[in-house]
């Protein structure tokens, strides 16, 4: 196995690069990073890269993900979420190498909750809708190809703008109330056990669709209480929560209220990696207060 990783200075990007291993190759569109490539998808072609002779797998994972900005500009997002992803799914086909494509859980609709691969996908939302678009065109193209859903990702580091870090952050500006959407379910992902599951399910030989994340149904607004009560306890002042719904806020598209994601297949592979979410959310108050 042989990795390419194109998008690797975004989110999920940089824990590949933060845990680099020997043979895989990191990309990066619009500036130069440590150990990466620089390659645009829209000028560039893949066989243009050092050393793509070597690889067998590419990971795509750039992306437009803001689900407003999608609405207010669907030809252009859709040139990025779209367009580029077929062009390289293309372009792996002629070079013999298997593409990964990084989808989403917002190809569901949200009515129903804890969706399974074979779960027929209905998106509401445009980002939703082109990430399925650029889904069926790999899976159509590529036999062994691989579709990974993500769940919403959460990472661990101060500024990182994920969403536990995020509350925090509103937290510690001692706001008197805090409003929190009590209808809206989903499953998590720790984005630095990103790099690990995505090497075990190439080295599994899985294809086809495949979902990350714990495979729990998590309440926004229980974990907010639940972030809430640590900090509570390790004595930092905390505002109250007050319950509204996510139909409530002023988006451009009406967001899917559950979009909880069953992650049967990948626990076959793996087990349970993803440790309690109580545990994370001490280490991670812990940190913040320097203890």
């Amino acid at each position: 196995m042989s990795l390419l990783v194109i998008g690797a200075n975004g989110f999920i990007g940089r824990q590949f690069v933060a845990q680099s291993k020997r043979g895989e190759i990191y990309t990066v569109r619009r500036k130069t990073a440590g150990g990466c490539i620089h390659f645009d998808p829209s000028r560039d072609r893949l066989r243009s890269i050092p050393g793509i002779a070597d690889i067998t797998h590419t990971l795509l994972l750039f992306a437009e993900r803001e689900p407003d900005r999608c609405i207010a500009d669907p030809v252009g997002t859709r040139s990025v979420n779209v367009d580029l992803p077929c062009k390289i799914i293309d372009e792996c086909v002629e070079l013999g190498i298997t593409p990964i494509f990084a989808s989403s859980e917002l190809v569901f609709d949200g009515k129903i909750g804890l969706y399974e691969e074979s779960s027929l996908p209905r998106p509401i939302l445009e980002y939703g809708r082109q990430k399925l678009e650029t889904e069926q065109h790999l899976l159509s193209t590529v036999k062994d190809g691989l579709v990974l859903r993500f769940p919403k990702t959460f990472g661990l580091r101060q500024g990182d703008r994920s969403l536990f870090t995020s509350w925090i952050d509103k937290i510690r500006e001692r706001p008197n109330i805090l409003h929190c959407a009590s209808d809206q379910f989903f499953s998590l992902q720790f984005v630095d056990d990103v790099p690990t599951i995505v090497r075990t399910i190439i080295q599994s030989r899985m294809s086809g669709i495949v979902h990350l994340g714990d495979g729990q149904r998590h309440s926004r607004f229980d974990l907010l209480s639940q972030l809430c009560a640590t900090m509570l306890a390790s004595g930092v002042q905390v505002p109250k929560l007050k319950r509204v719904s996510i139909h409530d806020f002023d988006l451009r598209e009406p967001r899917p209220t559950d979009v909880s994601m069953s992650n049967a297949r990948l626990f076959k592979v793996m087990g349970t990696i993803a440790e309690p979410i109580e545990i994370t959310i001490e280490k991670l108050v812990r940190q913040y207060s320097g203890t």
